[in-house]
């Protein structure tokens, strides 16, 4: 007898590190509204984000496809917490999009610099915001082969 869930789809797992209320709504319904089927899972801070990837169970904590991050979080900002994945073996190969209001140069500059593999600043408008974040799908599950995370 054949496991129904072999045969489903992959749902892209993405972690969203975000301390906004209001865009984490925003970005969780601009998910449900496209075309690739995700997995959802958000924190408010990169240390939160650090505990979600290192905690050992594939099943309530899996390993995300995609991290999308904000800069300006407190606890611990997004570039803080995109060093230590960066620094990390077990983690480092995982794709990570600062999602960002801020647009100075220096963030932008010091994002790469660290590791982070796109830069996007968070459009004023709630519906360039979702127009933005359903091309960022489209882009990262539909376009690019990312590296197997396994489990």
């Amino acid at each position: 007898m054949s496991n129904t869930r072999e045969h489903e789809p992959k749902r892209a797992v993405i972690l969203l590190v975000e301390d906004s209320p209001a865009d984490q709504v925003t970005i969780e319904r601009s998910l449900e509204d496209g075309r690739v089927q995700c997995e959802l899972f958000v924190v408010e801070n990169g240390e939160q984000a650090l505990a979600w990837l290192h905690y050992d169970d594939p099943i309530t904590h899996p390993k995300p496809d995609l991290i999308l991050m904000d800069i300006n979080m407190p606890v611990m900002d997004g570039i803080t917490a995109l060093k230590k994945i960066r620094a990390d073996s077990h983690l480092k190969t995982i794709p990570v999009i600062m999602l960002t209001t801020s647009d100075t140069g220096r963030d932008v500059d010091l994002s790469y610099t660290e590791g982070a593999n796109a830069f996007i600043t968070k459009p004023v408008s709630e519906i360039a915001f979702v127009e933005a974040v359903v091309k960022l799908e489209q882009f990262w599950f539909e376009l690019v082969t990312l590296p197997n995370t396994g489990p």
